[in-house]
């Protein structure tokens, strides 16, 4: 399958790559085929929306910044899923170019089952932080920059 996009021009994609996300990504839920894409060397990737070429997300392991997610039986149950193994879980990162920061998004990671290739993102709500996801030490999670009286979701990076 022939997939056109803004970022990386035509790219020729096996049909068996696209990962469906059934019920979209919000603010995106009428797009429901992705691919992902390595980005160079590094843990960064690129989800790329099949059916609008403008629409790709940068995502990394939760690794990266260090943290650790305790996924719930109940946020499993839509993917599927036999065998914990076939869980990937990735973030969104947003940049921030004005500010030179980098954005890790953590309440809402995107839960993928690589052996059916069907995904969604999970959207924790506040209060319950503490019950699935383990920060580094001395790592705190922080407001929106923009809006500093909104839940804590976010780590930032310097870039």
């Amino acid at each position: 399958m022939l997939i056109e996009t803004t970022r990386f021009g035509s790219l020729d994609v096996e049909d068996s790559k696209c990962i469906d996300f059934p019920w979209g990504i919000p603010a995106f839920e009428n797009l429901k085929r992705f691919i992902l894409l390595q980005h160079g060397e590094g843990p960064i990737h690129w989800l790329q929306a099949v059916d609008d070429p403008s629409v790709a997300f940068v995502v990394c392991p939760p690794e990266v910044p260090g943290v650790k997610y305790r996924i719930p039986p109940q946020e499993k149950e839509p993917l599927k899923l036999q065998n914990d193994e076939d869980l990937l879980i990735l973030n969104l990162v947003s940049s921030l170019p004005d500010r030179n920061l980098l954005r890790f998004h953590v309440r809402s990671p995107l839960l993928f089952n690589t052996l059916l290739r069907c995904a969604y993102q999970w959207s924790i709500d506040p209060e319950d932080i503490d019950k699935y996801l383990d920060l580094p030490e001395g790592t705190g999670l922080k407001p929106d920059v923009d809006n500093s009286s909104g839940p804590e979701s976010f780590i930032y990076w310097m870039r």
